[in-house]
């Protein structure tokens, strides 16, 4: 089955074409998804693409229970997927597009499981910057968190703030956000969303990789899960989201 499940999830990111999940005939265990995710993963470097870091998912309890599963979700990230702040990223790139405001860590230095904690895991970032998650819901119905994980999370693509920002004496918990669509401003949050601090979030990220034979890279990318609220922008709609240390970013849906 994950061969032939592959190559649909491989088909609904090239032809830009919503799926059936997986569960909806032969229900996956968590086990099964992150296998299913890490040939997905090999698949698309096997064309060319190149993994720049990784992302969590459901960093918080009602988005866990929702989906059905007992801890936050990881997916990958690829160089394809970067953007730059003030992007202009085509609506036609997504089936759903949703966005999300977050915390991103540059890595300095390689880190991986077991035992990582918040300090451990700050001592190997070189910084932080806001960035937007644009996640793609690929999905028909209603997926569960295995779903999910097998096709990576709904990762599509990233807008990356800059400069970063040394983060080393910053309580990211306290870290407030302003998020903005149309110019409107449609919530107020701070970094203690995101499992309490964004910093929690990264060690999850690096003892879970570790557990999966995996690590983080000096160089990675690190998004470490929403801020806010998801946001459903339409076709030209520009997205903004300022935070209060880190800067701002922006991007715009043509």
């Amino acid at each position: 089955m994950s061969e032939a499940l592959v190559k649909e999830l491989l088909a609904a990111r090239e032809h830009h074409r919503p799926v059936a999940p997986p569960s909806e005939t032969t229900p996956l265990s968590v086990a099964e998804a992150y296998a299913v995710q890490d040939r997905l993963r090999a698949a698309l470097v096997a064309r060319g693409e190149r993994v720049v870091g990784w992302k969590a998912g459901f960093t918080n309890k009602a988005l866990q229970a929702a989906f059905a599963v007992d801890e936050p979700v990881c997916g990958f990230l690829l160089a394809s997927g970067v953007f730059p702040n003030r992007a202009e990223v085509p609506f036609a790139r997504f089936v759903g597009l949703v966005v999300e405001a977050e915390v991103a860590f540059v890595m300095k230095h390689d880190l991986a499981g077991p035992g990582v904690t918040p300090a451990r895991a700050l001592l190997a970032v070189a910084g932080a910057v806001p960035a937007l998650e644009l996640v793609d819901f690929r999905y028909t119905g209603k997926p569960t968190g295995a779903d999910v994980i097998a096709d990576g999370v709904y990762a599509n693509a990233i807008v990356v703030g800059a400069p970063m920002t040394d983060v080393a004496h910053l309580d990211l918990a306290l870290e407030g956000l302003v998020y903005e669509l149309n110019g409107t401003v449609v919530a107020t949050n701070t970094g203690a969303e995101v499992m309490g601090s964004p910093l929690n979030s990264l060690a999850w990220i690096a003892n879970h990789l570790g557990s999966r034979g995996l690590g983080l890279s000096a160089g990675d990318l690190v998004m470490s899960g929403s801020v806010s609220q998801l946001l459903r922008p339409k076709a030209g709609d520009p997205v903004r989201a300022a935070f209060t240390r880190l800067g701002s970013v922006s991007a715009r849906f043509p």
